[in-house]
């Protein structure tokens, strides 16, 4: 693999055969198959995932080790994140402890129903996102139509046209 790197690129990891990871992206072999292809796709989309996570526990880590104070604040720029983003990666790594996140499902799809109070009502929908295959954008479709009626019947809707009620 190192072949496809540039003298100055350093790998981090090799997503798949003929792609590397670096600092800038990913460095792909010219005669990659499609299947090594998809497998780098696929790893990539999990680091991200991960990376979330990650960011979201050491910082929770640092806000819990009393003894760091300002001295670990003076790191928070190496991640070149907002304060809001450094804020909601704590308060996601916070909702769900590594034991409570469900995987087969992004970091993303967690942030979606983070608000909800209830965790039991919580956890059952991201279940039922990733038992049903729910993208993040249908999970934010499904808890926009029913916020507030999670749990309870939904009133029957009527077709001003013909009558039909479903």
């Amino acid at each position: 693999m190192t072949e496809l790197l540039a003298p100055h690129d350093h790998a981090y990891t090799n997503l798949a055969p003929g792609v590397a990871l670096t600092e800038t992206g990913a460095v792909i072999a010219p005669n990659i198959s499609l299947d090594a292809w998809g497998g780098a796709l696929q790893t990539c989309q999990a680091v991200a995932n991960a990376s979330a996570w990650a960011l979201g526990d050491l910082l929770v880590f640092a806000d819990d080790h009393g003894g760091w104070g300002e001295a670990a604040s003076q790191y928070l720029d190496l991640t070149e994140k907002s304060f809001s983003t450094l804020q909601k990666a704590i308060y996601l790594a916070r909702q769900y402890p590594p034991a409570e996140r469900l995987p087969g499902l992004s970091w993303s799809h967690h942030a979606e129903v983070a608000a909800i109070k209830d965790p039991d009502e919580r956890t059952a929908l991201l279940h039922r996102a990733r038992d049903e295959g729910w993208s993040r954008e249908h999970l934010r479709a499904y808890r926009t139509e029913t916020r507030g009626t999670i749990g309870k019947p939904r009133p029957a809707q009527t077709c001003p046209a013909c009558g039909h009620q479903w």
